[in-house]
């Protein structure tokens, strides 16, 4: 007998195209957190990950606490890569960490933040960040992974181990050579493919497809994402984009994203978006479901 898929045991068919429109860097500015809430109240956006050691975050906490509806999860983070706007790690300050660079924030790259951050450090950083979320009231729903960096191959073991500890799903896409080449990370196919094969073999849920290059200025971005949503393939997507509402701060935060964030916000928030999750046939899809599956089973 064939094994079913995710989608499968979650109740639907193979043959459905059942997307995660998740918002990201939810808690880094107060402009994000007005957009994030009004994306996931308007109802396409299903669910979004915290920056948990972003200045912002208890606005998150505060906002959650009144309405626990929200499909929450943790952006897990080892690094901070705006100019002049900074946060630490939780867990430590202590320089044999290597968590922190010479400003005392996490680091700006993913590079660095692998090159300098302990494995050790890593793994507590993440478990303080899910932690302090569920200490401030968040029910979190699964964790994933800020610019990537979890996701190092020096790092996945310790997301992993977290993600069992405190039984919630952790972002992790079924992946080919060729898409991890096309991520810069040619170098590591061989290692994570390895672990990748080895934890479906073992019952992990991995995401069938990601759609996360949506950054950037378009012309129309409802038309943008439209023509987007016409690629979705059958199976469980992680769709990803970044919401914020255009203001003084954004603009000082981030001047190269502020634009292209707010329209993400506009997009999300927009009726054409839902005409087109209608005209594709999208079965929209939250972490919780697939957390309280896991929890279940």
């Amino acid at each position: 007998m064939k094994d079913l898929t995710l989608i499968e045991k979650l109740g639907f068919r193979a043959s459905d195209k059942l997307v995660i429109f998740h918002i990201d860097d939810i808690g880094f500015s107060h402009a994000s957190n007005v957009a994030s809430f009004e994306c996931l109240d308007f109802g396409i956006a299903s669910c979004g990950s915290i920056l948990v050691p972003a200045p912002w975050f208890l606005e998150v906490a505060s906002i959650y606490r009144n309405n626990p509806k929200y499909d929450l999860g943790i952006h897990l983070t080892l690094t901070c890569e705006y100019d002049l706007y900074r946060w630490r790690a939780l867990s430590s300050v202590d320089p044999k960490t290597g968590l922190l660079d010479s400003e005392k924030c996490l680091w700006r790259t993913e590079e660095e933040a692998i090159a300098n951050v302990t494995v050790k450090a890593a793994e507590t950083e993440m478990r303080s960040q899910i932690q302090m979320a569920l200490d401030n009231g968040i029910d979190v729903t699964h964790i994933d992974s800020h610019m990537g960096t979890v996701l190092n191959p020096k790092f996945i073991p310790s997301y992993l181990k977290v993600a069992r500890e405190f039984n919630i799903p952790a972002f992790l896409p079924r992946i080919t050579r060729e898409e991890l080449i096309a991520l810069g990370r040619g170098d590591q196919a061989d290692v994570i493919l390895n672990m990748f094969s080895k934890l479906e073999a073992n019952g992990f849920p991995l995401i069938d497809h990601m759609i996360i290059d949506t950054g950037g200025e378009q012309p129309d971005k409802v038309e943008y994402y439209c023509k987007l949503f016409a690629e979705i393939k059958p199976g469980l997507t992680h769709f990803l984009f970044h919401a914020a509402k255009m203001s003084p701060e954004l603009r000082a935060i981030t001047p190269d994203s502020a634009s292209w964030r707010n329209q993400d916000y506009e997009a999300f928030t927009d009726p054409r978006i839902k005409e087109c999750v209608k005209k594709h046939d999208i079965k929209i899809i939250g972490y919780r479901t697939i957390r309280d599956f896991i929890r279940n089973h």
